[in-house]
Parts: C-alpha cells; structure tokens; sequence
C-alpha cells in the first residue's frame, strides 16, 4: 500500500475509467444541449400529464413509439459487472484514505476534493447523455432490446458507485478546515445519481443477480425520441416509470424562483387527484423539485424541472384493485369467452377467459401481438401491461383459441 498513487488521483483515475462491457465504453453521443439545438424527427415539445379521472395523473410519451415487452432472469455478466462496479468503490475509498491524503495541507486537500467531486458530476452528466442516446436509438430500430437494457442496467450499476463515492467525498470534505461541500450541492448531486437506481431498474438488477431462481421479471419498455417508459405489474401493483428529455433544460433559471408559488404548487396542480388523495413530501435539488403523494393504493412521485416548469421524471406505484375501469368488451368463438377490461391512460388491462357454454373459467396463455405474457389464474383472469395504439390480444387453450384487436386510441 506504500504505493498508493497521490492524493485522489486514484479517485480521479476510477471516475474516468471506461465503463464495463455493459455499456459503451467510449460515449460519442449528445450532449443536452446538443440535443435541445438539434432539430429531431417526430413530435417533439414539452409536455403535460394527461388527465384522468379517478386516478392519478399521468406524464405520456409522444408518438411515434417503439413497444416491445422484454423478460430478465439470473445474468452472470451483470453480477460480475456489479462486482466489478463495487471493486472500484473500494479503490476510490482507499484513495481518499491513502497517507499522503493526510499528510497534504488543508489548501491542497481541498483542491483535490474539488477536482473530485468535478470529476463525479462530469461522470453523472455522462450517464444521462448515454440513457438519452440509448433511448433515441432503441426507438429508431438502430439498438436492440437487449443492449438497451444493457446501457440501463450498466448506468444503475455505476450510479451505485458513485452514491459511495459522493458519501466519501462528503464525508472527506467534513475532515478539512474551512472547506465542505454544501448540502444543497450534495442533495443535487445525488438526486441526479438517484435518477439512474428507480424502482424498476432496481428490480431488473436485482433479478440479474439472483441465481437461486428461475424466475423472470417481465416489463414493458416503451421508447420515443423525446423518452422513455419502464412498466410492470408485480402481484397486484401496477409500476410505471416515465421519462421526458425534453422537459429537461438544466441551462434555464428556475421559473419558481420569481414566482410566488413553488414546484409543490405546481405538482398539485398537475396532479390534483393524487395530491388530494395522499400524504405529501417535497424537496428541492437544484431547479429540480421532487414532489411526493402518498396514500395506501398508491405512491407518485415527480421530478419536475425548474427550467421548463414541467415533469422530467415520473414514478408510479398504484394498487390495480384500486383503477377505475374505462371500457369493458369481449368477444367469443364456439369455444372460448374473452372478456377484456381496460383502465385508463394506456394503464393495466384485465383479461378473463371462460368455456363460452358454462361459462366456468379456463386457463389460458395470453398473447400481445404473438409475444407470449403467460397464463391465466384459477379464475381465468390475468392482468397485463398493454402497449400504446393498436394490438392484437390472443388467449389460448389446450382446445383452442379467440382473438381481438384492441384499439383504445392510444
């Protein structure tokens, strides 16, 4: 350990290392301000949560979108990643320990903890370039399923590191007379590493390194050239995370800053129903303001943007047994009784399959568009994530099968 490279560098030197195989090691895409210059093909513009009525809000993608249902099981290639990411914690901690750390003065310790914390935030900007040029190019056919969930998941595992590495920094900053690292700046930073560890990426990595199991996390992506949608159903909550670059201008003042109302008022604004509803939290982080409602059916929380005065990120938890329904239909064959009910706002569908003469309940496999979701329970009953604009829903026996197009206008 004699050594140890000098103050921080090491540190510096992890930030800077190419990512693993999970991600493009050399980024080459835009930058947000590359992006907000460049002109884009499709629909573009900042936007509102829709509204819906008895239920929450909720933040929507712009058309054209790209819907393809992905699956993820135990991933040996993740958990070495992983380990990998947690090897690198290591090093950057020791880095902040090493002797010569604590033999420099508390001028140069300070330019080092700089330098730091410029090179984490550089890294963090570097994460939201590469999950914008992953999304971009997932929609326009040009990155596979696979390899957009890879980038995802490779941004989840580095964001990881980098809450270690922004708590060491912190702490390390605490130790030098005269110099800290002030606690806005901090709750800035980890609201944008946060960003990248939701609930559902969580899941999927989670799930990637679970290799007591053989069982698959099954979601939706949804992708356009403005966002993105991550959605699942796990037993009966209905998870749903949304995306809008274009409602991101971190460049822009923040509008609240003038106005006499704050992001809160807004949020409560855009989400009426929630806020009504539920117990509310909120801070700020830079001209970021988080917004929390809460209630037992449900919990939604808004990153909504200062410089826009719009919803940048969205997180939805909603207990299904609580959305309202918007339409019921079915249709039957000689054989087979598909009922089919849908909730508002592109959310849950329920599919329930019965013997068309007793009317008893079968089990069925369910299809969208001949991807295979699964199977019904004992009730004949399934709930699924449906995707944006037409589909063609298929539920089939051992002695058949019935079929439907659903167009909800999505």
């Amino acid at each position: 350990m004699n050594d140890a490279l000098p103050p921080l560098l090491a540190l510096l030197l992890v930030l800077s290392l190419p990512a693993t195989a999970l991600v493009a090691a050399d980024y080459q895409g835009e930058t947000d301000a590359e992006y907000r210059a460049t002109p884009h093909d499709g629909t573009l513009g900042q936007v509102s949560p829709v509204t819906v009525e008895e239920t929450t809000n909720r933040l929507p993608l712009s058309a054209p979108v790209e819907n393809r249902y992905a699956d993820r099981g135990p991933d040996l290639g993740a958990s070495i990643s992983g380990t990998d990411h947690a090897l690198r914690i290591d090093h950057s901690q020791y880095a902040l320990v090493d002797r010569e750390f604590d033999d420099a003065s508390d001028e140069e310790r300070a330019e080092l903890l700089e330098d730091a914390h410029g090179a984490l935030q550089d890294h963090v900007s570097e994460l939201d370039d590469r999950e914008r040029e992953a999304v971009r190019e997932h929609e326009s056919g040009e990155r596979s399923d696979g390899e957009l969930v890879e980038t995802l998941l490779g941004n989840y595992f580095e964001a990881t590191e980098l809450l270690e590495v922004l708590d060491r920094l912190d702490d390390r900053a605490d130790s030098v007379p005269g110099y800290s690292l002030s606690s806005s700046e901090v709750r800035e930073d980890r609201r944008a590493i946060e960003a990248h560890r939701t609930p559902v990426k969580s899941d999927i990595a989670a799930i990637a390194e679970e290799f007591d199991t053989t069982d698959r996390f099954e979601f939706l992506i949804q992708t356009s050239q403005d966002g993105y949608r991550l959605s699942t159903i796990e037993g009966q909550t209905y998870a749903i995370e949304t995306t809008r670059f274009d409602n991101y201008d971190p460049d822009a003042p923040d509008q609240f800053t003038d106005q006499n109302r704050t992001g809160f008022d807004h949020a409560q604004e855009l989400y009426p129903w929630a806020a009504a509803q539920g117990s509310p939290d909120y801070t700020q982080a830079g001209t970021i303001h988080d917004v929390r409602f809460t209630d037992d059916e449900f919990d939604v929380r808004v990153f909504i943007d200062g410089g826009t005065g719009e919803v940048h990120r969205e997180y939805q938890q909603l207990s299904i047994d609580s959305l309202p329904i918007m339409e019921t239909w079915s249709t039957e064959d000689d054989a087979l009784d598909l009922s089919v009910n849908a909730t508002p706002a592109d959310g849950p569908v329920e599919v329930t399959v019965t013997d068309a003469t007793t009317g008893e309940p079968e089990q069925a496999t369910i299809s969208v568009d001949d991807h295979e979701l699964g199977e019904t329970d004992q009730d004949g009953t399934r709930w699924l994530v449906p995707p944006m604009g037409e589909y063609e829903l298929t539920a089939e026996t051992e002695t058949g099968s019935v079929s439907t197009t659903v167009d909800l206008g999505g």
